[in-house]
């Protein structure tokens, strides 16, 4: 661990003596001419570094050719001008110290009528602050390479998961997961396995937000994070093919090819993936109980088996109907097969010296997993200065046939069989059918913007869950498990958002507004819980420039996460004999009230400083039964808490080949209210770090290193311990820029366990899991077809400035 606090030391001496540097600052200008030696206009200009082509800033020329970057660091650099239909042009290395320089005039060659895909060799910076979210740029990363969308996910700036892979921002549950801004109306539970056999390969990058517009879905009490997905934009057929294998405590191994076909207006695309995931989880769990002063322990050790085979795809059509009208049409599916194996030993008795039984507990799971959705998409634009109407008609369906097989024996000291051998079994088929309707109206008024929209949900969940055990040679229905639930959903919303700039100052002001009626229907206990209440969301925020490298914005956002249904089925879910899940069908939904202070300096240095403040919080409740040995959990609405945070993500070059993003949080979190009995009143802080850093040797070698760390905390009732984990990559691009070749390992010195603790009026337990982290990963990618992109001369002016956002 001495390791990790100086590598933090180092790493914040670094970022010190870095700041110092930008401290200083300097100017530089130019000019961009023809070859005739005429000025060129709107011709997009790039600062550099000079080895690693990461870009500093940007520019574009006026009508008169010229470009100027203000405030620019003392350091080596280099100016790149690039222009659809021309050569790029590049300056000489250029030495800043503290004095304006002159470069010298740039001249564009007319190219052929093709150029590279990427006319600007710049790299993305792997981490970027955009619109007010932090973005993690993972399409060309070596340690994304062959992962899951799960493993991915979690090293974006302020994202963690628990030891159940549920995710969190901030430190905080309640995260809204979008895929291209689209909800996935799934359980956390779904969610974590779609995601783990989801290739990471698919995914372009990662935007995390703790804020949010009227426009945006008010589910999320904490914020959202999106996926976004990687498009294909070139001409011509392409496609990229990809292999990977990998090794931890069992094989991996997924492989995907995408393919697209553009011409004109015509764009066809489809992808197929494959994933095989063998992971293995160790768990620890010691619970000791007191009943009328006499004390009994449980000593679990488990072995889980987690076994994934996934096939996803995609295939649709994007037509531009007119230069005004764009449709879009497609579909995609999933097919995956989660068969996990539980072996686990549970020795019981007065105490760990003096055992009166052991139980030996099997489970054999087999859950086919089918999603599949569609997606109509029509965008028309009302008018030449950014007014659209957008319309969106998603349908998706997704069936879960999970079937679980238990075996018990449980055996006296010497061997000999407490009871007969103990079979029981569930199936609990999950049937969920959504259908959303949104309409987007966006148009310029004035001097400011005014969007209107209106969005319908409706979603459906069947589960019908069936327990049975074996007694007296037969299967019978095992009394008071049965359960048969649905639950009905439908959200009606609308919106309106206005934003206009005044001089240095931005003001965004908006307000949504959603009714909400669910029915929680037991029809195995003739039980309905029905709800329909309308919710206001108002949210503002306020921007100011100070200059170009000093922006703050102060925004507030009302929100709020609401139960799923699994929370809502009155009715136990069996982990294993004697732990369970219990549903509570009055769960109600919790509201957080958001602030959030941000301040951007030299469009690299972000700083974020958060408050919510979330009422009726649904917290986790336990319970347990002295007598059988039984305990449970549940969700209940417990008290308010309070969460306070501070993010910092600082990018910083390190000489010539060496770049480094760190971001770092502070969090609080304070808890309020009554939890299984007693009543909590108590606070913790806690800070999460994590350090990516990239060394390009040369054009064709690169490599990768992440250090992450969790401190320990108290959430709620839950010692949780510290944590930390470093992973390696390293890539190679070879001589036909078409083909590379990736190894990574992850969490190469196995440190990344979860370690929780409670010790809380009658519960005394500590659960110790290790999620089989630590793997290496070999992965062979191949792009194949037309990568170069055809252009038209006519259409430079929109298609450079658009380029130099």
């Amino acid at each position: 661990m001495n390791k990790v606090y100086i590598y933090i030391v180092l790493t914040l001496s670094t970022l010190i003596q870095s700041l110092a540097a930008f401290a200083q600052q300097a100017e530089v200008k130019g000019k961009v001419l023809a070859e005739d030696t005429k000025p060129q206009a709107s011709v997009s200009v790039y600062l550099m570094t000079p080895k690693t082509n990461a870009i500093i800033k940007t520019s574009v020329t006026d009508d008169k050719g010229q470009y100027i970057f203000t405030n620019v660091p003392n350091g080596e650099f280099v100016v790149q001008a690039s222009s659809v239909g021309f050569e790029a042009a590049r300056s000489n290395n250029l030495q800043l110290n503290n004095a304006p320089v002159l470069v010298s005039d740039l001249v564009l060659k007319v190219s052929s009528n093709t150029i590279g895909a990427v006319t600007v060799e710049g790299k993305v910076p792997l981490v970027q602050q955009r619109d007010g979210k932090l973005v993690l740029n993972v399409e060309n990363s070596t340690l994304a390479a062959g992962n899951t969308a799960l493993d991915i996910i979690q090293r974006a700036p302020g994202v963690s998961v628990d030891k159940d892979n549920n995710l969190q921002l901030m430190g905080q549950a309640g995260v809204n997961v979008t895929i291209d801004g689209r909800q996935t109306y799934m359980s956390s539970e779904q969610l974590a396995t779609y995601l783990k056999s989801m290739d990471g390969g698919q995914i372009k990058s990662v935007e995390v937000s703790t804020t949010r517009s009227a426009k945006e879905d008010a589910e999320g009490a904490v914020g959202t994070i999106n996926i976004v997905l990687k498009k294909n934009r070139l001409e011509g057929f392409n496609g990229t093919f990809l292999a990977s294998g990998g090794y931890g405590k069992y094989e991996r191994a997924n492989s995907s090819l995408s393919l697209n076909y553009k011409k004109n207006n015509t764009t066809l695309f489809g992808s197929y993936g494959f994933t095989h995931n063998k992971r293995g989880i160790d768990l620890m769990v010691d619970r000791a109980m007191v009943d009328a002063g006499k004390q009994r322990v449980f000593h679990q050790e488990a072995n889980l088996i987690e076994k994934t085979n996934s096939h996803n795809y995609k295939f649709g059509i994007e037509q531009r109907t007119s230069p005004r009208n764009t449709m879009l049409l497609q579909f995609s599916g999933d097919n995956y097969a989660e068969n996990p194996e539980n072996n686990s030993v549970t020795n019981m008795g007065s105490s760990l010296t003096s055992i009166d039984s052991i139980l030996y507990s099997e489970s054999r799971s087999k859950t086919p997993v089918n999603r599949y959705s569609a997606n109509f998409n029509n965008e028309f634009k009302v008018d030449t200065i950014g007014g659209k109407l957008v319309l969106d008609l998603d349908w998706s369906m997704f069936r879960n046939d999970a079937r679980v097989d238990y075996t018990y024996n449980t055996y006296f000291p010497d061997g000999s069989l407490v009871r007969p051998t103990e079979l029981e079994r569930s199936y609990m088929p999950v049937d969920i059918d959504i259908y959303v309707a949104k309409l987007d109206f966006l148009k310029t008024i004035g001097k400011g913007k005014l969007e209107l929209g209106a969005k319908y949900s409706n979603v459906k969940s069947d589960n019908n869950l069936g327990f049975e055990h074996f007694v007296n040679g037969q299967w019978q229905e095992f009394e008071g498990r049965p359960n048969h639930f649905i639950y009905t959903e439908q959200i009606a919303a609308a919106y309106a958002d206005y934003s206009r700039v005044y001089g240095k100052m931005s003001i965004k002001a908006g307000l949504r507004g959603e009714y909400t009626f669910s029915d929680g229907n037991s029809i195995t206990m003739n039980n309905h819980v029905k709800r329909d209440y309308l919710d206001l969301f108002p949210s503002a925020n306020i921007g100011y420039t100070v200059n170009e490298n000093n922006i703050l914005s102060l925004g507030y956002a009302r929100k709020v996460a609401r139960p799923n249904y699994r929370n809502l089925n009155p009715f136990e879910y069996y982990i294993d004999k004697f732990t369970s899940q219990r549903g509570n069908p009055y769960l109600k939904p919790q509201y957080t009230d958001g602030f959030t202070l941000n301040y951007t300096v030299r469009k690299m240095y972000n700083i974020t400083l958060g408050a919510d403040i979330t009422n009726d919080a649904m917290v986790e409740s336990m319970g347990q039964n002295t007598e059988t040995g039984q305990a449970w959990i549940t969700k209940d609405n417990l008290g308010k808490s309070w969460t306070s945070y501070l993010n910092v993500n600082v990018p910083v070059r390190i000489g010539k080949i060496w770049t480094m993003n760190n971001n770092l949080t502070g969090i609080y979190m304070h808890f309020k209210g009554p939890i299984v009995g007693s009543y909590v009143d108590d606070g913790s802080f806690f800070f999460q770090g994590r350090s990516m850093n990239n060394f390009r040797m040369s054009k064709a070698l690169s490599a990768e290193l992440s250090v992450n760390y969790n401190s320990a905390f108290l959430y709620n009732v839950y010692q949780i311990g510290a944590r930390w984990g470093t992973d390696v990559g390293i890539n190679y691009n070879f001589k036909d820029q078409r083909s590379s070749l990736k190894l990574a390992g992850t969490d190469i010195f196995k440190t990344q366990k979860n370690n929780i603790t409670t010790n809380f009026a009658e519960f005394d337990s500590k659960i110790r899991q290790y999620n089989d982290n630590r793997t290496v990963r070999l992965t062979y990618t191949y792009k194949f077809g037309n990568l170069k992109q055809q252009l038209k001369r006519n259409n430079t002016d929109s298609d450079e400035k658009n380029r130099a956002q």
